[in-house]
Protein backbone atom coordinates (compact mmCIF):
# COMPACT_ATOMS: atom_id res chain seq x y z
CA UNK A 1 0.00 0.00 0.00
CA UNK A 2 1.55 3.61 -1.22
CA UNK A 3 1.02 6.46 0.89
CA UNK A 4 -1.30 7.87 -1.21
CA UNK A 5 -3.45 4.68 -0.61
CA UNK A 6 -3.20 5.22 2.85
CA UNK A 7 -4.02 8.31 3.25
CA UNK A 8 -7.52 7.70 1.01
CA UNK A 9 -8.19 4.50 3.87
CA UNK A 10 -7.37 7.34 6.60
CA UNK A 11 -9.74 9.28 5.17
CA UNK A 12 -12.05 6.23 4.66
CA UNK A 13 -12.09 5.66 7.86
CA UNK A 14 -12.24 8.43 9.21
CA UNK A 15 -15.69 9.30 7.66
CA UNK A 16 -17.28 6.41 8.70
CA UNK A 17 -16.09 6.22 12.12
CA UNK A 18 -17.57 10.23 12.23
CA UNK A 19 -20.67 9.12 10.73
CA UNK A 20 -21.38 5.94 12.70
CA UNK A 21 -24.19 5.55 15.43
CA UNK A 22 -23.03 2.42 16.48
CA UNK A 23 -19.38 0.64 16.14
CA UNK A 24 -17.64 -2.50 17.55
CA UNK A 25 -14.46 -3.58 17.64
CA UNK A 26 -13.79 -7.40 17.52
CA UNK A 27 -11.16 -9.95 17.22
CA UNK A 28 -11.50 -12.09 14.66
CA UNK A 29 -8.04 -14.01 14.77
CA UNK A 30 -8.35 -17.55 13.35
CA UNK A 31 -11.40 -16.89 11.53
CA UNK A 32 -11.34 -18.16 7.66
CA UNK A 33 -12.59 -15.54 4.43
CA UNK A 34 -15.63 -17.84 4.13
CA UNK A 35 -16.49 -16.66 7.85
CA UNK A 36 -15.49 -13.73 7.48
CA UNK A 37 -17.75 -13.27 4.43
CA UNK A 38 -20.59 -14.54 5.67
CA UNK A 39 -20.16 -12.43 8.85
CA UNK A 40 -20.00 -9.30 6.50
CA UNK A 41 -22.75 -10.53 4.30
CA UNK A 42 -24.89 -11.05 7.23
CA UNK A 43 -23.88 -7.65 8.77
CA UNK A 44 -24.54 -5.88 5.17
CA UNK A 45 -27.96 -6.73 5.34
CA UNK A 46 -28.96 -4.81 8.44
CA UNK A 47 -26.85 -1.89 6.66
CA UNK A 48 -24.35 -2.27 8.52
CA UNK A 49 -20.53 -1.98 7.25
CA UNK A 50 -17.82 -4.57 8.32
CA UNK A 51 -14.40 -3.87 7.46
CA UNK A 52 -11.39 -5.53 8.57
CA UNK A 53 -8.69 -2.35 9.69
CA UNK A 54 -4.93 -2.16 10.48
CA UNK A 55 -4.65 -0.74 13.43
CA UNK A 56 -2.19 1.69 13.03
CA UNK A 57 -4.18 3.53 10.15
CA UNK A 58 -7.52 2.99 12.29
CA UNK A 59 -5.41 4.84 15.21
CA UNK A 60 -4.90 7.64 12.80
CA UNK A 61 -8.72 7.42 11.40
CA UNK A 62 -10.11 7.93 14.64
CA UNK A 63 -8.19 11.37 15.83
CA UNK A 64 -10.86 13.42 16.36
CA UNK A 65 -13.67 10.95 16.61
CA UNK A 66 -15.72 9.50 19.72
CA UNK A 67 -13.73 6.74 19.08
CA UNK A 68 -10.17 8.26 20.00
CA UNK A 69 -11.22 7.13 23.89
CA UNK A 70 -11.12 3.10 22.14
CA UNK A 71 -7.43 3.50 20.97
CA UNK A 72 -5.93 0.73 23.30
CA UNK A 73 -8.24 -1.86 21.87
CA UNK A 74 -7.09 -1.43 18.18
CA UNK A 75 -4.20 -4.39 18.74
CA UNK A 76 -4.37 -7.33 17.09
CA UNK A 77 -6.75 -8.96 14.49
CA UNK A 78 -9.18 -5.99 14.80
CA UNK A 79 -12.34 -5.77 12.49
CA UNK A 80 -15.07 -3.02 13.10
CA UNK A 81 -18.93 -3.07 12.34
CA UNK A 82 -20.23 0.39 11.45
CA UNK A 83 -23.72 1.05 11.80
CA UNK A 84 -26.45 4.32 11.43
CA UNK A 85 -29.46 1.77 11.79
CA UNK A 86 -30.81 0.16 14.53
CA UNK A 87 -28.13 -0.83 17.08
CA UNK A 88 -29.52 -3.73 18.05
CA UNK A 89 -29.38 -5.57 14.84
CA UNK A 90 -25.84 -5.62 13.89
CA UNK A 91 -24.95 -6.58 18.09
CA UNK A 92 -27.48 -9.40 17.87
CA UNK A 93 -25.87 -10.70 14.75
CA UNK A 94 -21.98 -10.27 16.24
CA UNK A 95 -23.30 -12.23 19.40
CA UNK A 96 -25.18 -14.95 17.52
CA UNK A 97 -22.05 -15.42 15.61
CA UNK A 98 -19.67 -14.93 18.50
CA UNK A 99 -21.45 -17.78 20.13
CA UNK A 100 -21.40 -20.60 17.18
CA UNK A 101 -17.56 -19.21 16.10
CA UNK A 102 -15.89 -18.87 19.47
CA UNK A 103 -12.69 -17.54 17.33
CA UNK A 104 -15.21 -14.29 16.89
CA UNK A 105 -14.22 -12.00 20.06
CA UNK A 106 -16.49 -8.87 20.59
CA UNK A 107 -13.88 -6.35 22.39
CA UNK A 108 -15.54 -3.07 22.87
CA UNK A 109 -18.47 -0.72 20.79
CA UNK A 110 -19.30 2.95 21.07
CA UNK A 111 -22.82 3.78 20.69
CA UNK A 112 -23.71 7.43 20.15
CA UNK A 113 -20.25 8.31 21.48
CA UNK A 114 -20.93 6.45 24.73
CA UNK A 115 -18.29 3.41 25.10
CA UNK A 116 -19.65 -0.03 25.26
CA UNK A 117 -18.14 -2.75 27.10
CA UNK A 118 -18.43 -6.56 26.33
CA UNK A 119 -21.75 -7.00 28.55
CA UNK A 120 -22.69 -4.01 27.12
CA UNK A 121 -22.79 -5.08 23.41
CA UNK A 122 -24.61 -8.44 24.73
CA UNK A 123 -27.16 -6.90 26.70
CA UNK A 124 -27.90 -4.61 23.58
CA UNK A 125 -28.22 -7.83 21.44
CA UNK A 126 -31.24 -8.97 24.07
CA UNK A 127 -33.48 -6.40 23.20
CA UNK A 128 -35.92 -6.55 21.05
CA UNK A 129 -36.33 -4.64 17.87
CA UNK A 130 -36.58 -0.40 17.78
CA UNK A 131 -40.31 -1.29 16.28
CA UNK A 132 -41.17 -3.23 19.44
CA UNK A 133 -39.78 -0.99 21.80
CA UNK A 134 -41.92 1.85 20.64
CA UNK A 135 -45.03 -0.18 20.99
CA UNK A 136 -44.16 -0.55 24.11
CA UNK A 137 -43.42 2.89 24.82
CA UNK A 138 -46.95 4.10 22.81
CA UNK A 139 -48.89 1.52 24.89
CA UNK A 140 -46.99 2.82 28.22
CA UNK A 141 -47.86 6.11 27.03
CA UNK A 142 -51.77 5.30 26.37
CA UNK A 143 -52.38 3.58 29.58
CA UNK A 144 -52.93 6.57 31.51
CA UNK A 145 -55.42 7.98 29.63
CA UNK A 146 -56.66 4.40 28.41
CA UNK A 147 -57.35 4.26 32.26
CA UNK A 148 -58.90 7.26 32.93
CA UNK A 149 -61.69 7.03 30.26
CA UNK A 150 -62.31 3.82 31.97
CA UNK A 151 -63.02 5.06 35.02
CA UNK A 152 -64.63 7.99 33.91
CA UNK A 153 -66.88 5.72 31.58
CA UNK A 154 -67.70 3.45 34.85
CA UNK A 155 -68.93 6.69 37.06
CA UNK A 156 -71.46 7.49 33.98
CA UNK A 157 -72.56 3.60 33.39
CA UNK A 158 -73.19 3.25 36.88
CA UNK A 159 -75.10 6.82 37.09
CA UNK A 160 -77.28 5.18 34.13
CA UNK A 161 -77.93 2.26 35.89
CA UNK A 162 -78.86 3.76 38.73
CA UNK A 163 -81.34 6.60 37.02
CA UNK A 164 -82.79 3.10 34.93
CA UNK A 165 -83.13 1.80 38.68
CA UNK A 166 -84.93 4.88 39.58
CA UNK A 167 -87.26 4.77 36.83
CA UNK A 168 -88.47 1.55 37.28
CA UNK A 169 -89.04 1.96 40.70
CA UNK A 170 -91.43 5.01 39.86
CA UNK A 171 -93.31 2.73 37.35
CA UNK A 172 -93.42 -0.29 39.47
CA UNK A 173 -94.81 1.89 42.16
CA UNK A 174 -97.32 3.89 39.95
CA UNK A 175 -98.83 0.63 37.93
CA UNK A 176 -99.70 -0.75 41.87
Amino acid sequence: MNRTEKEQAVASLNKGFSDAAFVSLVDFQGLNVPEISALRHELRSVGTEFHVVKNTLARRAIKGTDLEQLEEHFQGSTAVALSNEDPALPAKILAKFAKSNPKLEVKVGLLSGKPLSRENIEALSKLPPREVLLSMLLGTLKAPTSGLVNVLAGVLTKFLRTLQAIQQAKESTSDS
